[in-house]
């Protein structure tokens, strides 16, 4: 009995080897299939992190034990190189100075999530804003990309961000209005991508990728920067638009008992579509910035994991100033999954990535993040 026990657990275990093998190799064709017409295919890389560690957990496990199975899983490991060294970044953690050196510029991104509405649970909540201004100026940074930026069409409701930031030397902007309003607490909004910048905007435009329910535009300024211009893009790719219910039913999933079909059935309808409309977007924003008659840099979030189609579209030969200078897995999504980094700074190889940071403060759903550049050479 003891023999036949043994076997069945040693088939079972290499039965599940396999099925780990196999869900791992369909995550490593992510990058190169549209997620719009692969979604399900797509869906795998958000479960790339947790394959790829049994995987790695299966290899020491198969090197203890003297087998040739060791030789396989090292072999699909070694198909997934690519994604890998997107998804995590082996530097050393260095203290960031908020100090620029002479000829960089500093460039900041951060998903305002409506300067933390999202975070308001009853109506006396206040917003965030007082204190995400604050983060904003003592960060020292040259542009400043804004998504979810809250605009209010009521006249009373004065904007006091724009002044309070003039005053720190961002005398150049660039606004473009989101498809969306929304009325809260009696008082109607929209969102917006903005540009902030304390050198000279020369030209400026907007692209709305399509009609959306929820679609803030593609835009860009072109900035002077003492002798050179560079073209900064600002977007915010399509969003799942998870509510509390399905975040609730996330959460369920890791108890299968208590898990409602109804349910997930809802969120994988959610991420069908998601993973449908930035497919395009990836696309319209990567010919756009191939089009551009400057470096760029863009930033972003882009709601999208590194392993994904999005971002190997977007990135093509750009750099990423997380793996540049970062370190770890750089998440930027405060909930669900550790492994959520869906905020970018790309930039053109014609800039140098000196410096990167993710300011981790629980005003809005997102971290914000900064990197520095030096183009003295461009």
């Amino acid at each position: 009995m003891t023999l036949v026990i043994k076997k069945v657990l040693r088939i079972s275990f290499i039965l599940c080897n396999a099925v780990i093998m196999l869900f791992y190799l369909l995550a490593c064709l992510v990058p190169f299939l549209p997620a719009g017409k692969y979604w399900f295919i797509a869906i795998m890389g958000l479960a790339f992190p947790l394959l790829f560690f049994a995987l790695l957990f299966f290899l020491i496990y198969w090197i203890f034990r003297k087998s040739k199975w060791a030789f396989l899983c090292a072999a699909v490991l070694l198909v997934g190189i690519k994604q890998v060294s997107v998804f995590f970044s082996f530097r050393q953690v260095s203290k960031f100075d908020v100090l620029k050196a002479p000829g960089n510029i500093r460039v900041m991104t951060w998903n305002l999530s409506s300067w933390g509405e999202s975070n308001r649970k009853i109506k006396s909540n206040p917003n965030y804003q007082k204190e995400m201004v604050e983060v904003i100026k003592k960060t020292n940074a040259d542009v400043l990309c804004f998504q979810e930026y809250l605009y209010y069409k009521d006249s009373k409701y004065y904007d006091s961000v724009i002044p309070a930031l003039k005053d720190y030397g961002y005398k150049y902007s660039y606004f473009a209005k989101s498809n969306y309003t929304k009325r809260i607490y009696k008082t109607t909004f929209l969102t917006q991508s903005v540009i902030l910048s304390k050198f000279p905007i020369l030209d400026s435009a907007y692209f709305f990728y399509n009609v959306q329910e929820f679609s803030e535009p593609l835009i860009y300024a072109d900035i002077q920067v003492n002798d050179k211009k560079i073209r900064v893009f600002s977007t915010h790719l399509e969003s799942v638009r998870f509510e509390n219910y399905d975040y609730e039913a996330l959460h369920k999933l890791k108890e299968p008992m208590n898990a409602s079909i109804v349910q997930s059935r809802a969120i994988l309808y959610k991420l069908k579509q998601a993973y449908r409309s930035r497919s395009q977007q990836a696309e319209i924003l990567a010919s756009k910035i191939k089009q551009s008659p400057y470096p760029v840099i863009v930033c972003g979030d882009m709601n999208d994991v590194p392993n994904s189609y999005t971002y190997f579209t977007i990135k093509d030969n750009l750099q990423d100033a997380f793996l540049e200078k970062g370190s770890g897995l750089g998440r930027t999504f405060r909930f669900i999954s550790p492994t959520l980094r869906i905020d970018y700074i790309l930039a053109n190889k014609n800039f140098k990535v000196k410096k990167f940071n993710k300011i981790e403060v629980p005003y809005s759903d997102h971290y914000p993040i900064i990197a520095d550049f030096d183009f003295t050479a461009y």
